[in-house]
């Protein structure tokens, strides 16, 4: 029925960059001042650029036919037509749905541009309405599939014991 379409809030990437190019600059000052700067100051700064780009610079939300996919910092989510009963997009994306509620980490509220687009995923759902696809929807699964990403909770778990521990070997 239509194209696949990406939501990212431009704020929030603006955000995670500018934490990614400070953490990188404080990690590398650290590392200009010897191994003890290193092992008191480089695993937060790390952890710090780690965060802007998992909770700012890297969650959106893929609206296809499909589904939504939402992609937040330590999850994603993907939601079938099937399960929305509605969509919230006031103060940030919020899908209503037959498993509970999912919203879009960092998917701000929309401005300008940006409203008309995250106005797609609720204009969506209403054409496969409309088309009758919704008629009779039917559950697939007995909840939504959830993948956690391991590439960002393994190294934030990590980086936050060094935090703690390095400082006190220095």
């Amino acid at each position: 029925m239509g194209s696949t379409e990406q939501i990212r809030s431009t704020s929030s990437r603006l955000l995670g960059g500018a934490m990614v190019v400070a953490g990188a600059l404080g990690f590398v000052s650290a590392a200009v001042g010897g191994i003890d700067a290193v092992l008191r100051y480089g695993a937060p700064t790390l952890l710090f650029a780690l965060l802007g780009w998992a909770a700012f610079w890297r969650p959106h939300v893929v609206v296809s036919d499909g589904g939504v996919t939402v992609v937040n910092t330590l999850r994603t989510v993907e939601v079938p037509w099937p399960a929305i009963e509605g969509v919230e997009g006031r103060y940030g994306l919020r899908l209503r749905t037959a498993y509970g509620p999912v919203t879009a980490w960092a998917a701000g509220a929309p401005a300008g541009r940006q409203r008309a687009r995250a106005h797609d995923s609720s204009t969506r759902l209403e054409e496969l309405r409309g088309a009758g696809y919704l008629d009779d929807p039917r559950l697939e699964r007995p909840a939504l599939v959830t993948t956690w990403h391991a590439e960002v909770v393994g190294p934030v778990a990590v980086l936050v014991v060094a935090s703690v521990v390095l400082p006190l070997l220095a």
